[in-house]
């Protein structure tokens, strides 16, 4: 009897998960995920009001009341091409002290006490081709903290005592740099990349310790005026009043016609250079790099797509598997890709024990000459799909939103590049990608630095051509 139960029990349980499996195969809700079709995902990128007051400063407006929040941000035309190379580190110093130095009305301890108290957030930074401003804010105290703010702007103090602390933070940081064989390596390739052009002034050790609170006054006074600057506000405000606002902080300040000094991009390399800087350290740092296209080039979008495939993809990128992944001789490989205004800067790197130098080295130039022949349809697509996504989940709140667009109108970009990039992205071939790969990646046109310990490597780098030994002008 028991045996006849079970047998009727086990009988109901076979119709009902027959049943089942006949209703998931009609309801759609219940396919196999891997095989549902979904919508193409539109993304659409808000666009923030723009004008510009008399003076000439460029306002941009987003709205944004989910938190009661208000983001600041400021991009100012300056930048440490435009610093002396003897006082290389003036710009940089100059950021930092805009922040730290005080205004002629506050001393740095009251600015600081200040902000504590009301828990805003500012900083101010120069780097190579531009200086930035950011303020983070609570709306209650957008007033007070704005005011500290449009001060620090407009009528910085450079304390010496302040500057004397920043300029012991930079020597610091840079005897580490000469103590870490990557950073260092980063550091001089980008020297010999930039050669003489004005990118590849360096501070030193030495530059540093000569800059004076009047050298900061007086980059100061060059570059800080109300027509090279574009303000963007984002967050919990009414446009009108923020306007108002701006005009009433901002309006009376007098910009001046001098034109910046014109810089001219960086000129690519003929030929191969290879150098070399020794450290006596059990692994090599290398560096292949070159000059490659600049977000104005159409290429700019296939060369996206070819970095990502070579090495800045990760481990599903080319290098990653091969020398890292297959082969096991690189603690970390990959490459990267930067566009400018009028250039760009493409290079693979590798960190690898001392006994493979040569033979990591001898791979990367090898994938990189092979890249225009290689069967990548798969990669291609992958890379599509990840920079699309990465470019749509990258523009998720106001404060993105308005600081991508104050940098399409300083780097002079279309007002449209935004919405346009996923569309461009798609429209890449693998012909599109071949052919860039051809043009740009050759490693016989580049510059090539190994940072490491000659004796230990597994073959002299003279089997590969004639070698240059460098120094670090760090000190």
């Amino acid at each position: 009897m028991r045996k006849y139960c079970f047998s009727i029990w086990l009988l109901i349980i076979a119709v009902f998960w027959l049943a089942s499996c006949a209703r998931i195969s009609r309801d759609p809700l219940l396919k196999n995920p891997h095989t549902l079709v979904f919508k193409q995902l539109q993304h659409k990128v808000p666009r923030p009001q723009r004008l510009a007051i008399d003076n000439g400063m460029v306002i941009y407006l987003l709205e944004d009341h989910e938190l009661p929040l208000i983001e600041v941000s400021a991009l100012i035309r300056t930048g440490a091409i435009y610093e002396p190379a003897e006082y290389a580190g003036l710009a940089s110093l100059t950021g930092e002290v805009l922040r730290t130095g005080g205004t002629k009305a506050l001393a740095p301890e009251k600015i600081d006490e200040t902000l504590e108290y009301i828990d805003a957030q500012i900083a101010f930074s120069i780097d190579t081709e531009s200086g930035s401003a950011t303020l983070s804010v609570i709306k209650k105290d957008f007033d007070l903290a704005f005011d500290v703010f449009s001060q620090m702007l407009r009528t910085p103090r450079f304390a010496p005592e302040r500057l004397a602390i920043a300029k012991e933070q930079k020597i610091a940081a840079l005897r580490q740099i000469n103590d870490n064989p990557q950073s260092l390596a980063f550091r001089e390739f980008k020297k010999f990349l930039y050669g003489t052009n004005p990118r590849g002034n360096l501070p030193t050790i030495d530059t540093i310790k000569r800059i004076e609170s009047h050298h900061l006054f007086r980059f100061y006074q060059a570059h800080f005026q109300p027509n090279r600057i574009i303000l963007g506000v984002s967050g919990d405000f009414s446009s009108e009043q923020m306007i108002a606002t701006i005009k009433k902080v901002f309006g009376d300040w007098k910009s001046y016609n001098s034109a910046l000094p014109a810089i001219a991009p960086p000129s690519p390399v003929a030929g191969r250079r290879l150098y070399y800087l020794e450290k006596k350290v059990p692994q090599s740092t290398i560096l292949i790099g070159k000059l490659a296209p600049p977000k104005q080039n159409p290429d700019y979008y296939a060369f996206e797509i070819l970095n990502y495939i070579l090495g800045g993809g990760g481990f599903s990128s080319l290098l990653t598997s091969e020398i890292r992944s297959n082969r096991g001789l690189a603690y970390s490989v990959g490459s990267f890709y930067r566009a400018d205004v009028d250039y760009g800067v493409f290079a693979a790197y590798a960190i690898t024990k001392s006994a493979s130098t040569a033979e990591v080295y001898e791979l990367m130039r090898d994938l990189m000459k092979r890249t225009n022949n290689m069967d990548i349809d798969e990669e291609l697509k992958k890379a599509q799909e990840s920079l699309i996504n990465s470019f749509i989940f990258s523009y998720t709140s106001s404060a993105q939103i308005v600081a991508q667009t104050m940098v399409l109108e300083y780097e002079h970009l279309p007002s449209d590049f935004l919405e346009q990039y996923p569309q461009n992205i798609k429209r890449v071939t693998l012909g599109d990608v071949r052919r860039v790969a051809q043009m740009y990646l050759n490693p016989d046109h580049s510059v090539n630095l190994i940072v490491g310990d000659a004796e230990s490597f597994d073959k002299p780098l003279s089997w590969f051509g004639t070698v240059q030994r460098v120094f670090s002008d760090i000190k």
